[in-house]
């Protein structure tokens, strides 16, 4: 998989959902129109419905400001793509948070998570994990081990977290439950190596049998002749 094979599969992914989010802003503005007319009407009559008319009004505006939420996270993750699209042609270049790779890829895949029946969450983390890996890299490598997932037939849960193990800074992954979460395990133990590396950097997804049925994704640079 390379960069716009990537690039085009996640952001194909979040336009679908922001556009789910502004027809649900949309219809929410709609309805909170024709119920405040309705309350105005009810309450020039002395009707007993302007209090039901009242709470649905509230439900409306309470599913648009959430929608709204929904959206600018969207959209921030859409900007952080493009961020790490030019960080790999040189510009905004130095170490990424694998913290917010992980939060925006889980946001960025939503809808192909949602095909495939699997989960994604990404993991609390109490302070950013900085590694000197490019961003897009590691969003191909987390691409990567959905797809495995996938292949199985899906049904499960992601969790990725960013940590550190011996010192080096990766990404926590665990299968945390689902119909197939053994062929899940299984794909993943049996593809060590992820592919999505461009030249320069090696990926590794690692079995951490110390931690239980968890694995380390190990991000580091190498010798282009060794990646």
């Amino acid at each position: 998989m390379n960069t716009s094979q990537c690039t085009a599969r996640l952001l194909a992914s979040a336009v679908h959902d922001m556009r789910n989010v502004l027809a649900v802003i949309r219809e929410s503005a709609g309805l909170a129109q024709d119920l405040a007319a309705l309350a105005d009407s009810s309450a020039a009559r002395n009707g007993g419905g302007a209090l039901a008319g009242k709470q649905r009004l509230e439900a409306a505006l309470a599913e648009a400001q959430r929608s709204v939420g929904q959206g600018a996270a969207l959209a921030e993750a859409m900007d952080y793509l493009a961020q790490s699209g030019g960080a790999e042609s040189g510009e905004h270049s130095g170490p990424c948070d694998l913290a917010r790779v992980n939060r925006s890829f889980c946001l960025l895949a939503g809808r192909q998570a949602r095909a495939a029946q699997i989960g994604l969450v990404s993991g609390e983390c109490s302070e950013p994990v900085w590694a000197s890996v490019p961003p897009m890299d590691v969003l191909r490598a987390l691409l990567e081990i959905f797809d495995l997932c996938a292949s199985v037939g899906g049904q499960v849960q992601l969790r990725f977290t960013a940590g550190r193990r011996q010192k080096e800074e990766g990404i926590v992954v665990e299968v945390l439950e689902g119909a197939n979460r053994e062929l899940a395990l299984a794909a993943m133990t049996g593809s060590p190596m992820l592919s999505g590396m461009r030249p320069g950097w090696r990926a590794a997804l690692m079995p951490w049998r110390e931690q239980g049925p968890r694995f380390f994704l190990s991000l580091s640079a190498c010798d282009s002749d060794a990646a």
